[in-house]
């Protein structure tokens, strides 16, 4: 009977090439604390004894999780209003329980490298809210074996969660619906939000469809350059065009309708009515208090830290989109 192969442990390895045992499970574990050549020359006696590592489960509660958030680059001064960095830290930490984490938070500038010196510190997990990582950065980052997340953004080939926005602007044309809200509707957004916008866009098109909305998707939208760009002479124009609802992409837009209609001398709801998405910061001073949907930033955090918590913990493998839906926020503006 053939006798079963001999199992190579990291004592003999670290043994073998003259270095410990913890030096070995760095090496082994992907860490960027360890020298090139100490790397390669660990790696090749590994190889050579035929090491095999074995996929082992860490303990959850033992565990002290790493994590960095990147956060993109702010381009205007309005970045704050749009999620609550808080409830992002918070969240992730809940979810990653019952792990305690080091959340760290980083910018990803021009230049960011996500491993920039050896000594930099073990880093468990990279979650990139709001953007997409380079193909070069997220290949880098799979290189050495840590785990990555996208947090609402799709981005193929890696792990993500995502709040169903075709979903959550469903729900606002269903509440427009029993509103008797038929038509005479302009959805409002702003570039720069390209998939975002694409997704509430699509969303609410097919809740009008499904609700008998009167709706068309090339002649009832209006895309600004910017929400500061979204002027009270262009809301005018449109109110004397006929439209008597409008649709904002999310609640910073909401918010910017609200005063720019107060300021013609309009009644909220009576004469027009006004919706956002998202229930961001800026939803907690507008005045009426704006229908909207919220896309918990809390629970979008708390199911991106449960995803890493069987990724990092637990070993899994599986890498899929988790799609978060809202609910209707029923305001006074509606």
């Amino acid at each position: 009977m053939a006798k079963a192969p001999v199992k190579i442990t990291m004592d003999q390895v670290a043994e073998v090439a003259g270095v410990s045992k913890a030096t070995v499970s760095r090496v082994l574990g992907g860490s960027s604390l360890i020298g090139d050549t100490v790397l390669q020359h660990v790696e090749q006696v590994a190889r050579d004894l035929g090491y095999v590592r074995r996929n082992q489960k860490r303990h959850a509660r033992r565990s002290i999780l790493t994590i960095k958030i990147i956060l993109p680059a702010a381009t205007n001064s309005t970045a704050q209003l749009f999620y609550s960095l808080t409830d992002l830290v918070v969240g992730l930490r809940e979810g990653l329980q019952p792990s305690p984490a080091n959340i760290i938070v980083e910018t990803n500038l021009r230049d960011y490298k996500p491993f920039r010196h050896k000594k930099g510190g073990e880093v468990d997990a990279f979650v990139f809210a709001f953007h997409r990582p380079s193909s070069e950065m997220l290949s880098e980052i799979e290189e050495k074996g840590i785990a990555c997340l996208v947090l609402n953004r799709i981005t193929r080939g890696v792990r993500q969660v995502v709040s169903d926005h075709r979903h959550a602007l469903g729900l606002i044309a269903q509440h427009l619906a029993d509103r008797d809200v038929t038509g005479n509707c302009c959805f409002v957004g702003y570039q720069g939000i390209d998939d975002v916008l694409r997704a509430r866009l699509q969303g609410f098109e097919q809740g009008c469809q499904k609700y008998a909305i009167r709706f068309e998707s090339d002649l009832d939208v209006w895309v600004a350059e910017s929400p500061q760009s979204i002027t009270q002479s262009e809301v005018e124009n449109l109110l004397s065009d006929g439209v008597t609802t409008f649709v904002g992409v999310n609640d910073v837009v909401g918010a910017i309708l609200i005063q720019h209609i107060k300021g013609l001398g309009l009644r909220i709801p009576e004469d027009v009515r006004v919706t956002g998405c998202d229930l961001g910061p800026v939803h907690g001073i507008t005045f009426p208090k704006l229908t909207t949907v919220d896309l918990s930033m809390l629970d979008l955090a708390k199911q991106a830290g449960r995803s890493l918590q069987a990724s990092i913990v637990h070993r899994s493998e599986e890498k899929r989109t988790l799609l978060i839906k809202g609910k209707l926020i029923k305001g006074e503006t509606t």
